[in-house]
């Protein structure tokens, strides 16, 4: 858990930046005579940065405090209800697909491997946890974690930004900031998609070595 939680810390910084940026821009939008005001007279990067430094890391704990990560998993990332995640599919189709990945030294170390979605998943895991200090596992998981909690805040811009910009802001801005927001899920949940699929597929060829 430690760990885990000094993963998160380092993608804080990243998180804050994605925060601030959305938070300017729905701003730009509804008030958009002000932001010029700011803009002309401040420099936007620093604008971000004091925004990082004093509102953003506190929307950004309350709003990552809304979904656990197993919800952001499951409806946010990889939708599916059902062994939502990459791990589950571990041996069956991922260590097929990757090349580095020695399927026969794995059957030497742990025997047949599993079909069974969630007894792959958890072997998976245990593996997983035997290789946590490998530098090319940490970073792949800090990865994977930088862009699911990137989904749920994108998903969560939509809900609490984007549906009330809809009413707020003016036609045909509000639509074409609601289709931004869509859209910035849509490429984010592609990326948390395979960098989930990556980092499970590193563990695999760290252990197979």
């Amino acid at each position: 858990m430690e760990k885990a939680v000094n993963l998160k810390a380092k993608n804080t910084p990243q998180l804050w930046i994605l925060l601030s940026a959305n938070i300017l821009i729905i701003c730009g939008i509804i008030f958009p005579q002000y932001f010029k005001e700011i803009a002309n007279e401040f420099d936007i990067v620093l604008i971000i940065k004091g925004l990082g430094a004093s509102i953003a890391p506190l929307l950004l704990f309350l709003l990552n405090g809304l979904l656990s990560s197993h919800q952001k998993a499951i409806i946010l990332v990889f939708w599916k209800l059902k062994n939502p995640l990459p791990g589950s599919i571990a041996f069956s189709k991922l260590s097929k697909e990757d090349p580095r990945i020695d399927r026969k030294r794995l059957k030497e170390i742990h025997g047949s491997l599993p079909k069974n979605p969630t007894e792959q998943n958890r072997l998976w895991y245990k593996i997983y946890q035997k290789n946590t200090l490998d530098i090319v596992i940490s970073e792949s998981h800090r990865a994977f974690l930088l862009a699911r909690d990137s989904a749920s805040l994108s998903f969560l811009f939509i809900i609490f930004i984007g549906i009330p910009a809809l009413l707020i802001a003016n036609w045909p801005i509000n639509i074409y900031y609601f289709s931004f927001l869509i859209i910035q899920y849509k490429v984010v949940v592609i990326g948390a998609q395979n960098r989930g699929r990556r980092f499970v597929t590193n563990v695999l060829a760290v252990e197979s070595k």
